[in-house]
């Protein structure tokens, strides 16, 4: 209790030294805390602005060979089919989620109105794959693919045309070649055309056409982040398919095979550098905190050698008085790093909302929504404080090892 009422009457005492110590530690991880989460929140904006380029994705067309192989003349088409599919999702490198794509082509009716329209047949994985952005309900689904229900999304288009503008068709069923689908969800349009673009389950297109052959496979890659690694992934893709398909592998005009690496590449590098730059400056302000916290502690012992002296003389030995000294630290740091911490969470939060209620109804903003790593926010608060408590330790030590005669004479 002693040690406890020493601690707490040196800490009430020196009042300004406790206030200054605590705030350049809270002011420390404040401003690391908001720099963080506003940085999280732009990379995140940017991210949702540019997102269909923060995905790999390749997409292979269906083509005609130039080039004879084994028997085989020119101009033979190459089409798709389940083998392409399965080895795509089970053996093939790199490949993440795949999506086959085959369309036809009609005239959608709702009551008396009609419009050209082209229903391709994907999986749930498409709208992710191709940046499908919704409207209004929901994309095709699991369950939809396992039952080849014959729902249909379509887009804004052909709904504004079928329905009228601002109508919604969610639950309606429209015609199309003499078969009903039920729209279950409207999206952006894909082209810019008179023909609606929707989609309908993959299953179902199989089922109602019969088709065996597919004209387009689209599908995300991982582990891919150089050029060398995708033209590598290329060239292993386009041999793999010339042993399916039996064409010679050197005939880029057999399949097509698109990828949006630039694309993606280009904007990896660009969070990579925002997020090197933003854990500089965050990396720099914890290092000005701990420095300012060294500062202040070397003083706080220099300040009181005298103290030091006087103890020492009546018989205090050198480690309680280095225990004191670690402890007062060690609560100073503690208690003004945990407040610093959460006024920079609930400055984030805050500053959130704000910038949500700034951007609501403005037709082209960045959705920033400050966020925060709650264990980088625990780490960097524990770092500073083993900083705050080492800061006072190596002075005090030094301090200890006065003689008393010196400590009481020093200034």
């Amino acid at each position: 209790m002693d040690f406890w009422r020493e601690i707490f009457m040196a800490l009430s005492r020196n009042k300004l030294r406790t206030f200054l110590t605590g705030f350049a530690i809270s002011w420390g991880i404040f401003i690391l805390i908001v720099l963080l989460a506003a940085g999280n929140g732009i990379i995140n904006a940017i991210g949702e602005e540019f997102s269909d380029q923060s995905r790999n994705v390749y997409t292979l067309y269906w083509g005609e060979t130039s080039k004879p192989f084994k028997g085989h003349g020119t101009n033979r088409a190459i089409y798709f089919n389940d083998k392409d599919i399965r080895f795509l999702e089970t053996e093939a490198k790199h490949v993440d989620q795949v999506s086959p794509s085959s369309y036809f082509s009609g005239t959608a009716i709702f009551n008396d109105k009609s419009n050209n329209i082209f229903v391709n047949g994907v999986r749930p994985v498409f709208k992710d794959i191709n940046n499908v952005k919704m409207l209004e309900g929901r994309f095709i689904n699991v369950q939809d693919e396992k039952n080849s229900e014959k729902y249909i999304v379509i887009d804004k288009t052909l709904r504004d045309k079928l329905f009228g503008e601002g109508v919604s068709p969610l639950g309606q069923f429209i015609i199309i070649n003499n078969m009903a689908f039920n729209v279950v969800g409207v999206c952006e349009a894909e082209r810019h055309s008179d023909g609606g673009e929707s989609y309908i389950p993959f299953s179902t297109l199989k089922s109602i056409k019969r088709i065996s052959r597919y004209w387009r496979l689209s599908f995300t890659v991982k582990g891919l982040e150089t050029k060398e690694e995708n033209e590598a992934f290329t060239h292993y893709l386009r041999t793999q398919l010339a042993h399916l398909h039996e064409f010679d592998p050197d005939d880029t005009s057999a399949v097509y095979i698109g990828s949006t690496q630039e694309e993606y590449l280009q904007t990896m590098k660009i969070f990579r550098t925002f997020e090197l730059f933003i854990w500089i400056i965050g990396f720099a302000m914890l290092i000005s905190g701990i420095v300012g916290v060294s500062n202040i502690m070397r003083i706080t012992v220099k300040e009181r050698t005298n103290e030091i002296g006087i103890r020492k003389a009546l018989g205090a030995k050198s480690r309680s008085i280095l225990a004191s000294i670690v402890t007062e630290s060690l609560i100073i740091t503690t208690i003004f790093g945990y407040i610093g911490m959460w006024l920079g969470m609930i400055a984030a939060e805050v500053g959130g909302t704000i910038l949500a209620k700034v951007q609501e109804g403005k037709e082209i903003s960045l959705n920033i929504v400050p966020s925060i790593d709650i264990r980088i926010v625990l780490m960097a608060t524990a770092l500073l404080i083993v900083c705050g408590v080492l800061a006072g330790f190596f002075p005090a030590r030094n301090a200890v090892k006065i003689k008393p005669i010196e400590a009481m004479n020093y200034r």
